[in-house]
């Protein structure tokens, strides 16, 4: 605990020495001096008004927690968390390729954009980073949504035809297969339909079941 104590200090601030033999004045000096080299960390949150004042920061070693208090009223304080001492960049998400471990939840009214971009930076393909379950993106060259559960598959709404306002009147879809595609990701009972002629260079699978219908 690097908190000073109350011995040799002045009425109402521990962290102001009063006068005393030189051994006293020694050992609270050192105790101020702990204090702030470990910017005054122990078990729970300070109080007290000899033991608090605004802007002052602290740590909490059971919540591991890193706290300034923001305004002081009487012995108490009000603190804002700066984050988690135990955790990565204090818990906080970081600009580059972030990771988040519990549920987001977004209040914007705006928009949420998503990464973009072509074919050949698809993750998967040469020089791109290796593809996984539950990723989502938007393809440039094909103007769709797409998502990754296997392999790579347009996502509904993604695409169609444009000239229409918001009319939603024309499915479009490409020509030309060129990654496996299993119907329905391997579900039975799958019916999948696609606009001919329609060029398969790679792997269909269609499950016991499941009908691909060609039109």
């Amino acid at each position: 605990m690097a908190r000073p104590t109350g011995t040799t200090s002045e009425t109402g601030n521990n962290y102001n020495t009063s006068n005393g033999t030189g051994a006293q004045v020694r050992q609270k000096l050192n105790e101020i001096l702990q204090a702030l080299r470990t910017i005054s960390s122990g078990s729970g949150d300070p109080s007290g008004a000899a033991n608090i004042s605004q802007f002052q920061p602290h740590i909490n070693t059971t919540t591991n927690e890193l706290k300034i208090a923001t305004s002081v009223s009487s012995d108490a304080a009000n603190y804002v968390i700066l984050g988690k001492i135990n955790e990565a960049n204090f818990g906080h998400v970081v600009a580059a390729s972030p990771t988040m471990t519990g549920d987001v939840t977004m209040s914007s009214t705006g928009f949420l954009l998503v990464p973009k971009g072509n074919n050949a930076q698809q993750p998967g393909q040469s020089g791109a980073p290796t593809p996984a379950a539950g990723q989502f993106r938007y393809n440039t060259d094909t103007n769709q949504f797409e998502g990754y559960t296997s392999s790579w598959g347009a996502i509904g709404g993604g695409g169609g035809a444009t000239g229409g306002g918001t009319e939603a009147i024309f499915h479009e879809n490409e020509n030309q297969m060129d990654q496996d595609y299993t119907i329905g990701n391997g579900t039975s009972n799958i019916n999948a339909g696609v606009f001919g002629p329609l060029t398969i260079n790679a792997s269909l699978t269609i499950p016991n079941t499941s009908v691909l219908t060609i039109v």
